[in-house]
């Protein structure tokens, strides 16, 4: 309790760091702008100057100019307006921060990056803001991998920071890698600050709705995640032409070229895919799904068994592997243990069905969403049901009279609350392996 506490703490002082600094100042960085609505005590006004200071050319004059420049899109102004301030006030951290800003703006994003890092040495309590928006520079210019540590970075010392939970999720979504993406999702999930789309992105982890590839802002970048897109587009010879494309496969490429021949029955480039991808790296989600799927070809089917149980622990929302695990067991005569793993893979299909309706269109069914919640309690995963009820109760905010809709609210943050300080309830890997033991199958010819 009392680590989370200290956590909390660093949390509040990073976003009013964040405040002071004038990074809410980022008018075109989505991250800043939703801390700002969803923390009614960051404000702009607050951010910068006090709104009864006289419109004098000092610094702080100056500051207030370049907000409202940035905030009616007039980046020129901006401009002159932060360099007058920094031209009177060459050693005030808050001007150099709000420069940097305006850089960014600008796209003169190397120079916005180097301004802040050396600003994070000369004033330390700018550290954890100036990571979190060199981080968003930093995506902007491609350099994916150093926006990733820094995010990582500024969680490692503020857990709790949502804004970096979110921007990390949508970079990792965007490069494929949705599972490590989870991951972080899940934590805005438990801490009930998290969107509807995002919520959608926990229905499928193996790839994107259709409709939310077009819907958010998350396009693709490099070859898994330009392969994953199209797959949820459902166009495979597509992801499968984007990976082939490379004169080097990374391990996690192969592992889903591999899948991508599993799942097209193409088995006479799967072998030798799966092998490859062996080869390369650990074992993977995509990885195990593509050796089942060809020991099943080869009527091995304990070692199917055994590796698709390793991908639905890899990744439980994959009804896919839950289908053929199934099929697995009723050749090895396993009708009732092939049944629970059937109705597991049933539900999980419901949920994806429901997920892909949502994403394509802007309508909502109150019970279809209330259907969504029960199915996701059924499967041990309460704080996604919990968001899903409060997402039910924003649409039903129509019919609702106010005092109900606040009060629903209330007890669903209530059982948020409850459940992170019970810490659980924890899924098992029995519960996900629908109790079977992969151990205890015999296996007829190991790879």
């Amino acid at each position: 309790m009392r680590a989370r506490v200290e956590s909390k703490v660093k949390e509040r002082l990073y976003l009013h760091t964040i405040s002071i600094m004038g990074s809410c100042l980022v008018i075109a960085a989505s991250g800043c702008s939703r801390e700002v609505k969803e923390n009614p005590r960051i404000t702009p006004q607050t951010s910068i100057a006090s709104p009864q200071a006289e419109p004098q050319q000092d610094a702080q004059a100056l500051l207030m100019k370049t907000m409202q420049s940035l905030q009616a899109g007039d980046v020129e102004e901006a401009g002159k307006a932060i360099r007058t301030a920094v031209a009177l006030e060459t050693d005030n951290s808050q001007v150099r921060f709000t420069l940097a800003i305006v850089l960014g703006q600008e796209h003169r994003y190397p120079e916005a990056v180097m301004m802040l890092d050396e600003l994070a040495i000369s004033v330390p309590e700018t550290r954890l803001p100036a990571l979190g928006q060199t981080a968003e520079w930093l995506v902007l210019q491609g350099e994916w991998q150093q926006a990733e540590s820094r995010y990582k970075d500024v969680l490692a010392e503020v857990p709790e920071a949502a804004m970096a939970h979110r921007q990390l999720a949508q970079l990792l979504v965007r490069q494929g890698r949705r599972l490590e993406a989870s991951k972080h999702l899940n934590a805005l999930c438990q801490q009930g600050n998290i969107e509807e789309f995002e919520l959608r992105a926990l229905l499928s982890l193996a790839s994107p709705f259709a409709g939310d590839i077009v819907g958010t802002n998350l396009e693709p970048i490099g070859p898994l995640g330009k392969a994953r897109f199209a797959i949820g587009r459902g166009d495979w010879d597509n992801a499968a032409t984007t990976l082939r494309s490379q004169k080097t496969l990374a391990p996690v490429e192969a592992a889903l070229l591999g899948r991508i021949h599993a799942e097209q029955r193409d088995f006479a480039n799967l072998e030798s895919c799966v092998r490859t991808a062996s080869e390369l790296t650990s074992e993977t989600a995509d990885e195990s799904f593509a050796w089942g799927v060809f020991a099943a070809h080869q009527g091995e089917h304990p070692l199917a068994v055994k590796h698709f149980c390793k991908a639905v622990l890899f990744d439980r929302t994959d009804e896919r592997a839950y289908e053929a695990l199934a099929a697995s067991l009723v050749h090895l005569a396993a009708e009732r243990e092939a049944a629970k793993v059937t109705e597991r893979a049933q539900w999980l299909a419901r949920t994806r069905e429901i997920g892909e309706e949502m994403a394509a269109n802007d309508q909502r069914d109150l019970n279809q969403l209330a259907e969504l919640a029960q199915l996701l309690d059924q499967l041990h995963r309460p704080f996604e049901s919990l968001s899903w009820q409060a997402v039910r109760v924003a649409y039903d905010r129509s019919i609702l009279p106010e005092n109900e809709q606040r009060s629903e609210l209330n007890e669903i943050n209530r059982k948020r609350i409850q459940l992170i300080e019970s810490s659980g309830p924890a899924v098992t890997k029995e519960f996900i392996l629908c109790g079977i033991d992969p151990e205890s199958v015999r296996l007829s010819n190991e790879r």
